[in-house]
């Protein structure tokens, strides 16, 4: 029997539309499944964009003691010109502390109250030659041990921190994305067997008539995947407005270190397609399985 497109169109809206309970079921549960995995794409890029921004600006910093001697600075900033590893050092001294003090605890004016200027700490901040992890730590730990210094912190630290953190909540996002997509797939098999179970009659005749079971499969399999786009197209707008959230979240707080969890449009239609393609074979596949173990009963 030749495939008409009318009529594979015209099924394929009935049956989206005959149990439209079922159907906004199976769409909203994909649309949690990839959000969930979009949002954790969304985060992996965001980790993958700061690695690359530090990766050649890798620097420590070298805490001076609040009351430490002009003579003990000063060597530690002979120390720094003298090493052949460290490529550039900026010094802060404690009203640029006390500056960057204040822009941190901009929502705790309590504790901005409780600290003046001259409580804290003057700082280097030295960029090394050789952006190395390990060898930026036995550079920084060199500087450890001289008189006046109060701590050295390194860059890597905190970047390390915070992959870690983002990479136990992408695999959390991630595994509770691949929860919802299987079931997706199991709501998207049962709304599709029940299409299936109360067409059975005209199924029936249609095999008599010698249709084939693609002829038969091919709307049942349209419903599903457009069950599929729908829940993608859902996930789409649910990243969108999250990257958007984010960024403004970012201008408000000015925090510029997480820059780059705000991605630019390319990279998010990159991630919408992948979605798109993830929700197209939740559709298809979940829906094949149904009249495929229906046609072969």
């Amino acid at each position: 029997m030749a495939l008409r497109v009318d009529y594979i169109a015209k099924e394929t809206g009935n049956n989206l539309i005959r149990n439209p309970s079922l159907t906004i079921a199976t769409v909203l549960t994909v649309a949690l499944s990839l959000s969930l995995l979009g949002a954790a794409l969304l985060l992996q890029r965001g980790v993958d964009g700061l690695n690359t921004r530090f990766k050649d600006d890798i620097e420590f910093i070298v805490w001076v003691q609040p009351d430490a001697a002009q003579e003990q600075i000063d060597l530690v900033q002979r120390s720094l010109d003298e090493s052949s590893s460290v490529s550039d050092y900026r010094f802060v001294n404690r009203e640029e502390t006390f500056t960057e003090f204040r822009e941190f605890w901009a929502d705790s004016p309590e504790v901005i109250d409780a600290v003046g200027p001259d409580e804290l700490p003057t700082s280097f901040r030295v960029v090394p030659v050789v952006p190395d992890l390990a060898l930026v730590q036995a550079l920084g730990s060199e500087f450890e041990d001289l008189p006046g210094v109060l701590k050295v912190d390194f860059a890597s630290e905190y970047i390390k921190q915070l992959n870690d953190f983002t990479n136990v909540a992408s695999r959390v996002m991630i595994g509770a994305a691949i929860a919802s997509a299987l079931a997706s797939s199991m709501l998207m098999y049962n709304t599709i067997r029940t299409a299936l179970f109360a067409r059975r009659r005209e199924v029936e005749v249609m095999r008599l008539v010698g249709a084939s079971n693609t002829f038969i499969r091919i709307p049942f399999m349209l419903e599903g995947l457009m069950q599929g786009l729908f829940g993608a197209a859902f996930s789409v707008l649910s990243v969108f407005a999250l990257n958007r959230a984010l960024r403004g979240l970012i201008e408000k707080t000015d925090f510029q270190l997480l820059d780059s969890f705000a991605l630019p449009s390319g990279d998010l239609w990159q991630i919408s397609i992948w979605l798109l393609v993830a929700g197209t074979l939740i559709g298809f596949i979940g829906s094949g399985i149904a009249v495929s173990r229906y046609l072969d009963a």
